[in-house]
């Protein structure tokens, strides 16, 4: 009897063994922003013109998207893109390419160039898509796949964005938190749904509403019940669940110029190979008082200020940026990591620091290209998907935050959920 139980339970474990190593294979597709190979760096997708921009595009629209990217092993070759329609989960729907696209369902980037005057090569790949031969039928979230020709089970590069459709108007609020322990660390929103006479049927089952807080992906809020409904407008006010950390301003890093040391960093110097920047030591902010100033909310930006032409696309170089936290002993019950666009707001390894045990000091090395980034130092529980931004950065009311709100609503005789209202808001707007 014990032998056949051992079997029963060593099944499943190889299962979900078998789960586990393909999630972590490079090779993998993953629904989220994530890099596959070491020699991508530098992946932007925004708004056509509007560089800090959450990427959306208007449904029936001639709106496009900017993607652009550097692969460090130059004459790598042609890339292609195609697009994977998702629910408001992230789980891929069951559209097929033409019930989702009219025209091509790939295109390539047509329009890449080598870098210029700088310590470490790379090709600059950038487009505009959709492409002319591509148009969307249907809105909803999306994903963006990039990979070699001919190979579209390899991916380099995989991206979240949003064809929306604005049948609906939505008011976002920020109030002072109504727990009095919270009043002066936490932001919470009310929401405010207005119909526009647009048919929804079965608003309990078939509407999603979703709240991200700048790029975070670990602290999103879903409302499914709404506390309010008439013929004109839907409430969303539960008195204490829509409630967000308010953490604190970004913390800024200006690499524009190697020849030129910003504020924070301590050293620039040119080894054998590339460029290292040795940044001060950054210090918690953790009970401390709050300070106000402008940030652009985890993004970054490319910018050359060293070279005269001025195309930082590809004049901008590469360097090593070495992050110092000092703590006097590591945290026995989880990890630290950098969090901002540039780590794709991620906690994975290529966000984490490592703590040094002989300079005291939690440690990281990124190559990043000249420019500017918003960045911040976030601590993640052991066994935990979300991270606690006040356990080094401090939790402030005042703190200025980008909020985005999706409503997704799924029809009663469809099999994907559109985007029918989408908003961005800025809570203690500069």
């Amino acid at each position: 009897m014990k032998y056949l139980i051992f079997i029963f339970l060593w099944l499943p474990l190889a299962v979900i063994s078998q789960i586990t190593e393909n999630y972590y294979d490079e090779n993998q597709l993953k629904f989220d922003d994530y890099i596959y190979r070491d020699n991508i760096k530098t992946v932007q997708l925004y708004k056509s013109g509007l560089e800090y921009s959450i990427p959306f595009i208007t449904l029936g629209s001639n709106e496009k998207l900017h993607l652009s990217f550097d692969d460090l092993n130059i004459g790598t070759g042609t890339y292609y893109y195609s697009f994977i329609p998702c629910n408001s989960d992230w789980s891929e729907t069951n559209l097929m390419p033409m019930e989702y696209l009219n025209g091509l369902t790939e295109d390539y980037f047509n329009n890449y160039h080598l870098s210029y005057n700088t310590t470490i090569q790379y090709s600059h790949y950038e487009t505009e898509l959709p492409s002319n031969d591509i148009s969307f039928t249907k809105s909803g979230n999306y994903i963006l796949k990039v990979y070699p020709d001919g190979e579209p089970d390899q991916p380099v590069i995989t991206r979240r964005f949003y064809v929306i459709e604005n049948l609906v108007k939505i008011d976002l609020q920020n109030f002072i938190a109504s727990a009095p322990q919270d009043r002066n660390m936490k932001q919470e929103m009310f929401v405010k749904i207005f119909l526009n006479q647009y048919p929804m049927p079965d608003i309990y089952s078939n509407l999603t509403i979703k709240i991200q807080q700048n790029g975070r992906k670990d602290n999103i809020k879903t409302l499914e019940k709404p506390t309010q409904i008439n013929s004109e407008y839907i409430n969303y006010n539960h008195n204490g669940d829509i409630v967000f950390d308010g953490g604190n301003e970004f913390r800024k890093l200006d690499i524009r110029s190697f020849k030129v040391q910003s504020a924070n960093i301590s050293n620039i110097k040119f080894d054998t190979n590339s460029y290292q920047i040795d940044l001060l030591n950054d210090a918690s902010r953790n009970n401390k008082k709050y300070i106000n100033y402008i940030d652009i909310n985890g993004k970054f930006g490319i910018i050359d200020w060293d070279d005269v032409h001025l195309n930082s696309s590809i004049e901008s170089d590469y360097g090593m940026v070495h992050f110092y936290l000092p703590v006097s002993k590591p945290f026995a019950d989880g990890d630290v990591f950098l969090l901002g666009d540039f780590t794709n707001w991620r906690f994975d390894k290529n966000a984490k620091l490592n703590y040094n045990y002989k300079s005291g000091k939690y440690e990281s090395n990124i190559l990043l290209k000249q420019g500017y980034y918003d960045y911040c130092y976030i601590f993640v529980p052991k066994n935990s998907k979300n991270g606690d931004i006040s356990f080094i950065e401090g939790n402030f009311s005042d703190t200025e935050n980008q909020y985005t709100v999706f409503v997704y609503y799924k029809d009663q005789s469809e099999v994907y959920e559109r985007i029918i209202g989408f908003q961005s808001f800025s809570t203690n707007k500069k």
